[in-house]
Parts: C-alpha cells; structure tokens; sequence
C-alpha cells in the first residue's frame, strides 16, 4: 500500500520521500479517508506513534492544489512547545516542495512581534493553546478562513479554555479534530462543546488467537415455548418501525443485531440524536473499547447495546429484556444462538424485523425449524405514517349518461366492438390511471402516425 491511492500532488510525495515514508500505516490511511468525509472527528491514537501523518497529509495536500495561498487555513494546537516544534518540523518537511509554510508560536517574550506575524495570515498556525490565546487577547482578529482546527494529544490539554477562545475567533463552516489516545473529562467537556456529531476514528481491532477446537456438539433445537416475534415491515420504514418499537418498550434493555460495521454505526447515531443511551461494538473495534461498551451496558450505563458483524456466541451477554434482529440472519444457525439467548435465561425475547429483502431469510429460518414464529403487529405511530404516505386513488366518477348520437361509421373501430375499452374501464378501477405522456400519440391519445415512407405518401394523399 501506497500513498498514490491518495491522489496527492507530486510535491507532497516528493516530501514524503525526502522524509522516508513510503505507505500509511493502517490508522493513517483511515484518518486521511475520515478527513475527507468534513465531519468533526475524534481519532484514538493508541499505539500509534504517527497519527498527525494523517491528518497533516489530508491538509497539506488540499493547500498545494490551491491556487490561493493568502490566509490562515488550518490551526494546530499541541499539548506542549515540544510538540508544537516537532509537528511544524514536519509540515516544513512534507510541504517544502509546495513551498507550504507553517508559523509555530512557542517564545512568551515576543508577543507584539507574534500579533504582527499572525496579521499577516501565515497559512499554518502551530501553537499552545495559551500562547496562541495570549496572543489574540489584546486584539479584535477573527480567522474567516480557517478550514480545520485541530487539538493534538486532547488529553493532555489543560488549559481548554484558552481553546475555547480561539475557537470563538473561528468565524464559518471549519472542521474540528480531536487526537487522543485516552479519554479524560476535560476533553469529554470539550468534545460536547466544540465538536458537532463527531465520528469516532479507531485503531484497527487485532485478531484474537486462535483458540483450540472444541468437540463438535449436536446441534439444539429450538423449542416452541420460546417467546420467538416478527414484524412485518413496509418499504423504507425499518428504521422508524425500530424506533417506534423501542418507544413502545421504554424501560427494556435491548441487543440490537446488525448486519453490518456500517448499519451498526449508523443506528448508533440515530439512537443518541433522539436522546437514548447506546453504545455499539463490531468486529473492528479494538479490545479495550470493546470492553469499555460492553461493561457500559452491562452495568446499566446505557440501554441499547448495538452489535454489527458479530456472532452472538461471541457476546457474554448476562441479561436482556429482548434480541432484536434489525437484520435477519442469512444463516439458520446464528439465528438458533440468538435465539439460544433466550433458552438460557439471558434475555426475555426476540424479534425480528422482517422487510421485503428479509423475507427470504426468514422463510429460511422457518423451514429449518418447522414452525414460523409469531406476529405481532406494527407499531401504530408506522401503521399510520404508511397510510399517509399511500394516498389511495381517486376512483374516476362514471360519467353522465348522454344522449345517443346517431350512428356513424367507425374508421378506426376494432373488429372486437370495443370490448378492450370496456374491460379497461372496469379492470382498473381504484388504481391510479397512467399518464398520458406514457401512451402513443401524446395527451390528445390520438393513435400514433405510421412513419417512414409508406406514412409519407398515405399522409400525401389522404
């Protein structure tokens, strides 16, 4: 792996070259793709020595295909002058050959020469939260064009509301980056503050070893006392039926199984915006996160514990009011251990959320076990919504009976006496009719004129 997957100017490689990096390492190249995206991001960096690599390479590499180069556009902001030399080190290094360069404010002792220096609009600030405060106290500048503000090692920041006065001074749209490699208070303040809807960037989870085969066991059968549901879902209402769901059963805890790393993240997002504690676990999440969700959950922290891309026979699940499978499982056998849950005490019930691309699945599953499970009906708050949504159509008023007309020869009348017609009228009545755009001849339904040579010479003569 390489960085010109990245796309980066030829500078920026011949950069990173001069310093001797060839490839992102695995937390990097997922930084530089989060970077992309313009949310505000929390990265863990544990165990990484390197994650300003990229965040750094994201921004350099969009300031060296600029044409404009007037103007602050990024603020980096460092636990300690240290620090705040080593990263300008690097912006030197890798921008060099973009001509790209970065001010770092360290020296206490030249205020008046630093005001003078920040007026100018260097393109990269780096700096300590309080010298970098210090410096706008005593005057009125804004920075209108700043596109990232950054804090580096988050957890080591003390001084969080120098940070907050120079986020005050960041006027428009800027994407805020938080690095940390642990959580702190201060931090967690500052992220609830600062920070809108971030999304979490972690380390690559490594594979546990692997443990001995055990004997194969005959495998159980599900019996039918167990307390098994489904809802039938409609057309692009899974989501809302969820939660409709969930609000009807309040005060239960609830393992929501997802198909997916992604339909997991995503529920997760959707769950905290409306205000209900959950936390979410994949097969990606690194072990001491994984713990930190799992032990949240089980000691009641939150309520909702979201599991995309695992097994439940991977999940120690003490208790649970209810199994919710948002996905169906393609395999019989995962749905036996979700429901095996429940046979061992470990949780109440399970439901499935059946949706048109799920019925397959759930056939499957029924065949398998000789029963089908039992329906329980859609939340009331969906029912109405989908009757909303799916007006019925308006049936055509029969028309008022006129007098004969005298008969007239018929030159386009089908041998059929117009049977096709009066079908017609009685077959679709309470469908919606068809638009006449999609018929022959345009709205006036006149039959459509024959072309080419023979309709030249009929249209010549008639």
């Amino acid at each position: 792996m390489s960085f010109n997957q990245f796309r980066l100017s030829s500078d920026i490689l011949k950069g990173l070259r001069d310093v001797n990096i060839e490839s992102p390492s695995p937390l990097q190249k997922k930084i530089f793709k989060a970077v992309q995206s313009d949310s505000d991001l929390v990265i863990n960096t544990t165990s990484e020595q390197t994650p300003e690599l990229g965040y750094l390479i994201s921004l350099l590499n969009t300031i060296s295909k600029s044409e404009r180069r007037q103007g602050t556009r990024a603020i980096i902001l460092t636990s300690s002058e240290e620090r705040a030399k080593q990263i300008d080190e690097w912006v030197w290094a890798i921008g060099y050959h973009s001509s790209i360069e970065s001010t770092c404010y360290t020296d206490e002792n030249e205020i008046k020469k630093q005001q003078a220096s920040l007026s100018a609009g260097p393109v990269i600030v780096i700096s300590t939260p309080q010298q970098l405060a210090t410096i706008l106290q005593d005057g009125r500048m804004i920075f209108r064009e700043v596109e990232q503000l950054i804090v580096d090692q988050a957890e080591q920041i003390n001084d969080w509301d120098s940070v907050d006065i120079i986020s005050k001074r960041v006027i428009g749209k800027c994407q805020r980056i938080f690095t940390a490699s642990k959580d702190s208070k201060g931090m967690r303040d500052a992220e609830k503050r600062l920070l809108k809807d971030p999304e979490l960037v972690e380390i690559e989870k490594k594979a546990p070893a692997k443990k001995e085969p055990e004997p194969a066991k005959e495998p159980e059968i599900i019996t039918k006392d167990l307390t098994q549901y489904y809802i039938n879902v409609p057309p692009r209402s899974k989501i809302s039926t969820l939660m409709a769901h969930l609000d009807d059963n309040k005060s239960d805890t609830v393992v929501i199984f997802a198909a997916s790393r992604r339909t997991a993240d995503r529920l997760y997002k959707i769950l905290r915006k409306s205000g209900r504690r959950a936390v979410s676990i994949h097969d990606k999440v690194d072990e001491k996160t994984y713990n930190q969700r799992f032990q949240m959950f089980t000691d009641g922290s939150v309520q909702h514990l979201i599991i995309g891309q695992l097994s439940a026979k991977d999940i120690p699940l003490e208790h649970a009011s209810q199994v919710i499978n948002y996905d169906v499982p393609e395999e019989v056998e995962e749905y036996k251990l979700r429901a095996e849950l429940i046979g061992d005490g470990k949780a109440t019930r399970i439901l499935s959320l059946v949706s048109k691309q799920d019925r397959g699945d759930i056939r499957t599953i029924s065949e398998s076990l000789g029963y089908a499970p039992e329906e329980v009906p859609l939340p009331k708050s969906v029912k109405e919504k989908a009757k909303t949504e799916k007006k019925p159509a308006k049936k055509s008023k029969a028309p008022k009976k006129q007098p004969k007309p005298k008969p007239q020869k018929s030159r386009g009348k089908s041998s059929r006496g117009g049977r096709s017609s009066k079908k017609t009228e009685k077959g679709i009545e309470g469908l919606p009719r068809p638009s006449y755009e999609g018929l022959s001849g345009g709205r006036s339904g006149k039959k459509e004129e024959k072309k080419g040579i023979a309709g030249f010479f009929k249209k010549l003569f008639s």
